[in-house]
């Protein structure tokens, strides 16, 4: 029997589609490997740059006469440089057979829980951080820069005050530093990521 020319044309459709759909889907997985993969670079170049700091702090400690706060500092980085690497842990633990929709979804969300959780560090951790190098100084007195603000009449109690208006200070120009990097470094690779997000929603809807 004949084929009709409604059904040939139908047919032909299909095939056609068929045959765009791959090579859509296909384009989308490959922009999505390019920003995943410059997102990843980015983190793990920021994370890296901890480890030089560290070495500096180090020998900054020693040249001047600060040897034991700046091995503090040093360990401190590098406890920091740890807890990072365990939070960019959580972008392995994605299931890459998912669908690539599903999976850029996820990604988003882990961006989120690793910026939600600096954010929480410079909020709680660094400020206890530089009441601490405050309160070690009080005890081991270095004859250094933090020794100008500890003299021989000056109390535990005075210290903390010090030391708790400074990390509050730092606390809040460290958050300034934050935002700021993460919008020079990240915004537009997560505008890119959204965007294409949202391009691959609206085609999954039509």
């Amino acid at each position: 029997m004949e084929k009709s020319i409604e059904k040939i044309w139908n047919e032909a459709f299909v095939d056609e589609q068929s045959l765009i759909a791959p090579r859509i889907n296909n384009l989308y997985n490959q922009k999505s490997k390019s920003i995943v993969n410059k997102i990843k670079r980015t983190y793990e170049f920021d994370n890296k740059g901890l480890l030089p700091m560290a070495g500096i702090v180090a020998i900054g400690g020693i040249l001047l006469s600060e040897t034991i706060i700046g091995l503090y500092g040093t360990i401190l980085i590098l406890c920091l440089y740890y807890y990072n690497t365990k939070l960019l842990s959580r972008f392995s633990n994605l299931d890459v057979k998912s669908d690539n929709l599903t999976y850029l979804k996820n990604y988003r969300k882990v961006i989120k829980s690793v910026s939600l959780a600096t954010k929480r560090m410079f909020i709680f951790v660094i400020p206890f951080v530089v009441l601490s190098i405050f309160i070690l100084a009080f005890f081991v007195k270095e004859k250094s820069f933090l020794s100008l603000f500890i003299k021989e009449e000056t109390t535990l109690l005075e210290i903390i005050g010090i030391g708790g208006s400074v990390a509050l200070i730092v606390s809040i120009l460290a958050m300034l530093v934050f935002k700021l990097s993460t919008k020079l470094l990240y915004g537009t690779l997560f505008s890119k990521l959204d965007d294409l997000i949202n391009e691959i929603e609206g085609l999954k809807n039509k």
